[in-house]
């Protein structure tokens, strides 16, 4: 069995399933969209797919034997997009740019290929599509629904750029690859007044500030820089008006180690 070469001929397959999944990008646990075309792409396949909560299964192979899992997410992030390309969500509201439409889309090849070599497998496959991996709800919400009885070991992906080139393929053999992350939301809770009168406020905005800076500083002062540690807050969000004191200010952000 040849798996690269095969794959090789399925390449605008899979061109072809990554691009209809981005142009119809959609967020968070309820992806019908996205849930009705694996599953038709996995039926044309030979395959048997199944609802799992709010993602899609199946599994193919020998029965008696071990059972592996093969995961991917399918969710996209609730921004717009502004690739400019031809298969570009456009809801204006949605977009795949965290590789999410190339997880499932290499998932439907690779359910595909399997199926097509299944009488020489030793042992079971089951396929995993996740929604709102980004929320973290998805896998709860298939672990709820019993993705994982009876498996024995899993395997998920997840695509890089940056240094990476085109064409690498990275693995740990000793442990995990990449990071896990913790999101986190911090509520500071002020007293609001008018600009010209700052001295009877207690400015939530000031407060997130210092928070803020003091967040760094710790990442930077406190944390090993051989062990993985990255800090980063993407939302900073006070106040409606320029010159309004706020009575609240908010923090949300992610911590990967």
């Amino acid at each position: 069995m040849d798996f690269y070469k095969q794959a090789l001929e399925l390449r605008e397959e899979t061109v072809e399933h990554r691009r209809w999944l981005h142009s119809h990008a959609e967020i968070g646990l309820d992806m019908p969209k996205a849930q009705a075309y694996v599953m038709e792409q996995l039926k044309a396949a030979g395959l048997d797919p199944q609802p799992c909560g709010h993602g899609v299964t199946a599994e193919l192979g020998r029965k008696g034997g071990r059972t592996l899992l093969l995961r991917a997410d399918m969710d996209a992030l609730p921004m717009p997009e502004e690739s400019g390309e031809p298969f570009a969500c456009l809801t204006g509201t949605e977009a795949h740019t965290c590789g999410h439409d190339f997880h499932a889309a290499m998932l439907l090849t690779a359910a595909k290929l399997l199926k097509e070599n299944e009488a020489a497998l030793p042992g079971r496959v089951r396929f995993m599509f996740q929604t709102a991996e980004e929320t973290f709800e998805g896998a709860k919400d298939m672990m709820a629904n019993g993705i994982l009885e009876g498996v024995d070991g899993a395997l998920a992906y997840h695509v890089g750029s940056g240094r990476m080139s085109v064409g690498l393929f990275m693995y740990n053999s000793g442990g995990t690859m990449m990071y896990s992350v913790d999101g986190f939301r911090i509520t500071v809770h002020g007293q609001g007044a008018h600009g010209a009168y700052p001295h009877n406020s207690i400015d939530p905005i000031n407060i997130g500030v210092h928070i803020y800076l003091a967040l760094e500083a710790l990442i930077a002062r406190e944390a090993d820089p051989g062990k993985a540690c990255v800090l980063t807050i993407g939302n900073f969000a006070a106040g409606s008006a320029p010159n309004i004191i706020p009575d609240t200010a908010v923090l949300q952000g992610t911590l990967r180690t």
